[in-house]
């Protein structure tokens, strides 16, 4: 099965505080594409006893029951948003990636793709050796519904299925946006401006990567029924140890994804236009409006606007 995950998440993005703020006028955001392949192998294994049952030596038993447990697991998508949101690894790919703009477009250099993988493939290397792990407490509801023959004598035991799954995880594409306020010369608000722009519709700030990630294997709960054992049976079954840790390996395959024709939604210019208003002075923070117009007519100080609009224009 396939699956896509962006990081950082669309609704991180919609608010201020989830995009890189480089000054105090500019932001920055860089946003992985992944594409995930999860594939479901034959390896099974048991949990904890859940619960105990007495049956009776005369006559055959029907066990019918449900019940809720809570359990510690392993939380994937978390594990691997935390590896591409390391806090030293963005500040180099913020770093590599506005250090090789370009000014007016915001072109980037020919060797931007390189310099990316070689990052990142450090970063994430690190990260996986150390067995990093990101784990949650879910509640599971199980039901049994089974028949014990009479004459059975041992204690017979719920316990939770658990199925081993893999993940290949590689990185299609990075997108980033640079959102900074602007004055003209002959302006005193400062405005929103996105770079880069769109050229006809095109967005030309995907950065195509192609790059394997990592190989992952995680214990899932199978289903919401329980089998029942009896405890010599138990003894015999496969045990998962550790089913809130994640086991990486290193991925060598390879792929070659075109870019989507269109950008996934919502692209980052939308988002910045949620995050961001139109005007600096707009900003939602702990401040007031009054505050930010303040600034803004202080720095104006013996600018052009200040001599022919401002307080200046009184003294010439």
């Amino acid at each position: 099965m396939d699956d896509k995950l962006q990081i950082p998440a669309s609704v991180e993005l919609t608010k201020e505080e989830g995009w890189t703020q480089r000054d105090k006028y500019l932001y920055f955001i860089a946003r992985h594409h992944l594409h995930i392949e999860e594939e479901q192998t034959d390896e099974l294994g048991f949990g904890d006893i859940l619960r105990t049952f007495h049956t009776t030596d005369f006559s055959e038993t029907e066990v019918v029951q449900g019940f809720e447990e809570e359990f510690t697991i392993a939380d994937v998508r978390e594990t691997t948003r935390s590896i591409l949101l390391e806090n030293e690894l963005n500040e180099k790919v913020t770093g590599t990636i506005t250090g090789s703009a370009k000014s007016p477009l915001y072109e980037l250099s020919a060797n931007i793709e390189t310099s990316l993988e070689q990052i990142i493939r450090s970063s994430v290397g690190q990260s996986i050796k150390s067995g990093h792990s990101v784990s949650t407490r879910v509640k599971k509801s199980f039901t049994i519904s089974q028949k014990i023959k009479s004459g059975s004598q041992e204690l017979h035991v719920a316990v939770a299925g658990y199925r081993k799954y893999s993940r290949n995880v590689f990185l299609h594409y990075i997108d980033y946006l640079s959102v900074e306020y602007l004055r003209t010369a002959l302006g005193l608000r400062r405005k929103k401006s996105n770079l880069p722009r769109p050229i006809g519709g095109k967005h030309a700030n995907r950065i195509p990567m192609n790059m394997p990630l990592f190989k992952l294997y995680y214990w899932k709960l199978e289903s919401e029924s329980s089998l029942l054992y009896t405890e010599t049976e138990y003894r015999q079954l496969p045990k998962v140890k550790h089913p809130d840790r994640i086991i990486f390996e290193e991925l060598r395959e390879e792929i070659s994804l075109p870019l989507p024709s269109k950008p996934d939604r919502p692209s980052l210019y939308t988002l910045s236009n949620i995050a961001f208003p139109l005007r600096w002075i707009d900003r939602k923070g702990p401040w007031t409006r009054e505050e930010l117009e303040k600034i803004e007519l202080d720095e104006a100080d013996g600018s052009a606007w200040w001599f022919q609009y401002g307080p200046g224009k009184d003294k010439t």
